[in-house]
C-alpha cells in the first residue's frame, strides 16, 4: 500500500476523516484520485475553509469506478461532483434533501425508496448510499456505487 494509506496510530486527538478513509479497502481508487488534488487532500484533512461547515463524502467503491469503464479526462472535477460543503445526515437524505456538490460541479438530490437512500447527480443515474455513515472529525462518508462522470 502506497505511504498515504498509513493510519497514524501515534496522533494525538480525534481521528480525522482522512486516518478513517485510509482505512477503507472498498474505495483504493477513489481516495487514489482524492490524494492527486490538492483541495480535496486538504478537505478530508480538516485544513480547508471551503468545508467550514463540515463535510460529506459520497465516496465512490472500486466497483463503481471499473463499472465505469476508462478512468475520466477531468478525474478532479468528477470527484468534486461527490464532496459536499456541509455534513448531511442520513436523516436530512431520506427526507429528500438537494444540495450542492463542492464549488458547484453537481446538484446532489437525495431521496429514499423501501428502506434505501439514493442520490442522483444532476441528471445521471441514481446511486445508492450505503450504511448509516462514518464520521470523523468535522466530516461523514457514505459509500456510493455510481461514479458520477
Amino acid at each position: 500500500m502506497p505511504e498515504h494509506y498509513t493510519f497514524d496510530t501515534s496522533a494525538q486527538g480525534p481521528p480525522r476523516l482522512i486516518d478513517i478513509l485510509a482505512m477503507e479497502k472498498s474505495a483504493t481508487i477513489a481516495m487514489d484520485a482524492i490524494m492527486q488534488s490538492e483541495s480535496l487532500v486538504r478537505a478530508i484533512s480538516g485544513d480547508s475553509t471551503d468545508f467550514k461547515n463540515g463535510l460529506t463524502l459520497l465516496l465512490p467503491t472500486n466497483e463503481a469506478f471499473r463499472q465505469a469503464g476508462p478512468t475520466p479526462e477531468n478525474l478532479e472535477l468528477v470527484m468534486q461532483r461527490h464532496f459536499i460543503p456541509q455534513v448531511a445526515s442520513l436523516k436530512s437524505m431520506t427526507s429528500g434533501a438537494t444540495v450542492a456538490s463542492y464549488k458547484d460541479a453537481a446538484a446532489l438530490r437525495f431521496w429514499s425508496e423501501n428502506d434505501v437512500v439514493y442520490v442522483k447527480a444532476d441528471s445521471r443515474e441514481k446511486a445508492q448510499v450505503r450504511g448509516a455513515g462514518v464520521q470523523a472529525g468535522t466530516g461523514i462518508y457514505f459509500l456510493v456505487n455510481q461514479l458520477f462522470i
